[in-house]
């Protein structure tokens, strides 16, 4: 009989009570709300980086096929030009920014007159250029 009072006992223990529950969302929905804002800057900050980059590297394409061409390409899709040398994109796709829309080029630029200028614009308003 002993036995059957110790199942008895454990079955009310066992399990966690509405309070608890309660309790622990509570505190789960107060460290989200302190870390989502504070991880919420650190994507746009890491989206401009990698805009930096597709810049950076899309004017070292640019760059070469001026060196063997005499003269820089039109539109971005000029980089991938096979009659021209190319493509001169690693991956032989024209990237997009990392917000999804197409590199803004002109060449030449109007802000580097002898050259030629390529920018994006983040959803934020945000400009990445070559220029600056």
């Amino acid at each position: 009989m002993t036995h059957k009072r110790n199942d008895k006992h454990l079955s009310k223990k066992s399990g966690f009570t509405l309070i608890e529950i309660i309790l622990v969302v509570v505190i789960i929905g107060i460290l989200a709300g302190i870390a989502i804002p504070r991880m919420g800057g650190k994507a746009e900050k890491a989206q401009i980086s990698q805009a930096k980059s597709n810049i950076s590297a899309l004017g070292m394409a640019i760059q070469e096929y001026e060196m063997m061409n005499g003269s820089y390409p039109s539109s971005l899709e000029g980089l991938l030009d096979e009659s021209k040398g190319g493509p001169y994109m690693e991956k032989k796709v024209i990237p997009k920014d990392p917000w999804g829309s197409p590199f803004v080029y002109a060449a030449p630029g109007s802000h580097n007159t002898h050259t030629f200028d390529l920018s994006c614009i983040s959803t934020k308003g945000t400009v990445v250029n070559n220029w600056e």
